[in-house]
């Protein structure tokens, strides 16, 4: 009993003296819920009125530090980007395909947003000049997001983009155009298949490494006082 709790002991005085590599939060509770390397893997699906013509997977690497945010942060836009590496699982670079994300222009440019104050973000974002009522906000228990949609001449298009509540990162990006008669559907897809919410105990020991040499101590001080009695 004596060595398990000299073990705690030294276990929450050097929890206590770990720091989280976590930017802390502006006032208004936003903070990145990424980080330099983070590294993130796609699917590309293309159907052609109603045919799936490709299918191919993309990595997803973050290469630069996320950077400052504004505090407070006043306007959608003025959240700065960071840059991405994409390739298909080859290696190979997405070359023209790129091209397809110039649609995140029309729904807020971003790839990533901050996390911890989705409401702030709707507010920001039907503030923003380019917003009207072809747009829509996605708002539920997982993700957030922006969506256009526009019909012209018996064609439906739409642009979403979605972002995981757990880090602000994409999850999913569909760029679509769907008859109004037949309703067959055109549409690019890019649909994020790594686990949204796969628990990492390092980070997760790390990013509260105070909070759990607190409840250690206090653990510490129950089995002392227990013992006694």
């Amino acid at each position: 009993m004596k060595r398990a709790l000299q073990l705690l002991l030294a276990v929450s005085f050097v929890a206590m003296f770990l720091v989280s590599p976590v930017a802390a939060a502006t006032s208004q509770g936003l903070e990145w819920g990424v980080a330099l390397n983070d590294e993130f893997t796609f699917q590309m699906v293309f159907v052609d009125e109603g045919t799936q013509t490709f299918n191919e997977g993309i990595n997803v690497t973050i290469i630069e530090t996320p950077p400052a945010i504004d505090d407070p942060l006043l306007a959608l836009g003025d959240i700065d980007t960071y840059d991405l590496n994409m390739t298909f699982y080859n290696g190979t670079s997405l070359g023209l395909y790129g091209i397809l994300f110039l649609g995140l222009i029309i729904v807020g440019s971003h790839f990533g947003y901050p996390i911890g104050n989705f409401s702030l973000l709707t507010e920001l974002a039907m503030a923003e000049s380019w917003w009207n009522t072809n747009y829509s906000i996605i708002n539920n228990a997982q993700v957030w997001g922006i969506s256009f949609s526009e019909t012209d001449g018996g064609e439906q298009a739409s642009i979403t983009a979605e972002y995981l509540k757990a880090d602000g990162f994409c999850s999913r990006y569909i760029l679509q155009s769907t008859n109004t008669t037949s309703s067959v559907v055109t549409s690019v897809s890019f649909t994020r298949t790594t686990p949204s919410s796969s628990f990492d105990i390092v980070g997760f020991l790390t990013d509260n490494a105070l909070y759990i040499g607190v409840g250690v101590i206090i653990l510490l001080l129950l089995v002392i006082i227990f013992k006694r009695r």
